[in-house]
């Protein structure tokens, strides 16, 4: 259902991560996406929203995260996740050289790698105190 939106505010752990992907396929049911497209909207979830619980806050201090979905139109499902954390640009992690051997390569990177890979739209933005990283899954990337 076109306009359709919605909005989660949960803490920055692990353990909810669960909640969260429930609540972003809601949205990505009123978009009328399914198979692969389903896929590739936990997977991006999973990688940023685990990104702030492991980073954006001290060890020991339990931030928030906040989760918001909309349609814009049928096929198209728009997610924000923001959070209080230390100010993180994930658009500006370099490429990871998928051609150096396994030995020779960094820990981390494929992550932001894959979603920057599986989604049709990636911004971030610094808002105030707010870290806000959006996405976009379209279904006809998918068809």
């Amino acid at each position: 259902m076109a306009g359709a939106s919605e909005f989660l505010s949960l803490d920055a752990a692990i353990a909810h991560l669960h909640p969260a992907t429930e609540f972003v396929r809601r949205g990505a049911v009123q978009a009328g996406l399914s198979g692969d497209c389903l896929g590739a909207v936990d997977l991006v979830l999973e990688e940023l929203f685990v990104n702030v619980a492991l980073h954006a806050y001290p060890p020991g201090v339990t931030g928030e995260v906040g989760i918001a979905w909309s349609v814009p139109r049928p096929g198209l499902l728009a997610v924000e996740i923001s959070n209080t954390g230390e100010a993180f640009d994930p658009l500006l992690q370099l490429e990871p050289g998928l051609s150096d051997s396994l030995r020779d390569r960094p820990i981390g990177g494929l992550g932001i790698f894959l979603v920057r890979r599986l989604t049709s739209s990636l911004t971030y933005v610094r808002d105030g105190s707010r870290n806000r990283v959006r996405f976009e899954i379209s279904a006809s990337n998918y068809d």
